[in-house]
């Protein structure tokens, strides 16, 4: 862990998993520069030990994240209607819950709301399987 000046501006150094990380700060302040290397060097093991903050993706509602993940699929395929189809009855029965809240026992609630409203026949595949 070192701070050193070039020119006008603290750059810092130190050591991480066997490399030299050796970065501006850009900045002219020692004191940023220094927490500029603290920062960076959580930044680092946080993605060397997988530590992710995911605090944020699990406060949010099912039916955002189906949202988000349509409008992605939508780039990337042609045809999304099978896609929205589908994850519309999740969204339609399970959309409001938080993704914190979404365990087994909600996935076997939404399941046997499922297998209720299907109008399938008793011999159909899908649902000997799904229900």
């Amino acid at each position: 862990m070192a701070v050193f000046k070039r020119g006008e501006v603290w750059w810092y150094k130190f050591y991480f998993a066997g490399r030299l990380i050796r970065e501006s700060s850009k900045s002219s302040s020692k004191t940023v520069a220094k927490d500029a290397e603290k920062q960076r060097r959580r930044e680092l093991e946080a993605g060397f030990h997988n530590i992710a903050d995911v605090r944020q993706q699990r406060i949010r509602t099912l039916e955002a994240i189906i949202d988000e993940y349509l409008v992605g699929y939508r780039l990337r395929n042609r045809a999304p209607r099978f896609a929205k189809y589908a994850l519309g009855h999740v969204s339609r029965l399970l959309g409001n819950k938080l993704t914190v809240d979404v365990d087994a026992s909600a996935v076997l609630k939404y399941r046997k709301i499922a297998c209720a409203r299907a109008r399938l026949p008793n011999r159909s595949m899908k649902r000997s399987v799904f229900c």
